[in-house]
């Protein structure tokens, strides 16, 4: 069985097929999965520009991550969950598009920095927390991260339009 084939049994499924032909259920959803990568990238994009220095620089970095991270997660599975029913709606088109390939590798390269970064560099926090200019690989995941959810969102917009 193809990948091909699998994305065109999703995309039959009787309620995938549903959000697809609905004349409100599919712009509902995707109002939703827009809300939630708001939600979630609003909070995850100060705490990066924290680690870059660009702002709150007069407030710890595990403040500033302690209030936005959950934020962050509760935007982050809402936006998964609902881009999931998306996906599944248009299984096809997106298996075809070279933007929701690049999004899912981005998606991807996005949540290897953010456990790489947790796992490693915040793991220190303790000793740099208060510094107005953080540890370069604390600089490096927040300049990454931005890039890389600039990705995501511009590679959202292509596919949509596509």
């Amino acid at each position: 069985m193809s990948a091909l084939s699998v994305c065109e049994w999703i995309q039959n499924l009787p309620w995938a097929s549903g959000v697809k032909h609905s004349a409100w259920q599919f712009p509902v959803i995707e109002s939703i999965h827009s809300l939630a990568l708001s939600v979630m990238l609003w909070p995850a994009a100060i705490l990066d520009m924290r680690l870059l220095g660009l702002v709150m620089r007069r407030r710890p970095v595990s403040e500033v991550a302690a209030q936005f991270l959950p934020w962050t997660w509760t935007g982050f599975t809402v936006m998964i969950l609902s881009g999931l029913v998306l996906f599944a709606s248009e299984a096809v088109k997106c298996y075809n598009s070279p933007f929701f390939r690049t999004k899912v590798v981005l998606l991807g390269v996005a949540g290897v920095n953010a456990l790489v970064f947790h796992n490693t560099v915040f793991r220190g926090v303790d000793s740099w927390d208060r510094d107005s200019r953080t540890p370069w690989r604390a600089r490096l995941a927040g300049a990454s991260s931005l890039l890389v959810w600039v990705g995501v969102v511009a590679m959202g917009r292509a596919l949509a339009y596509a």
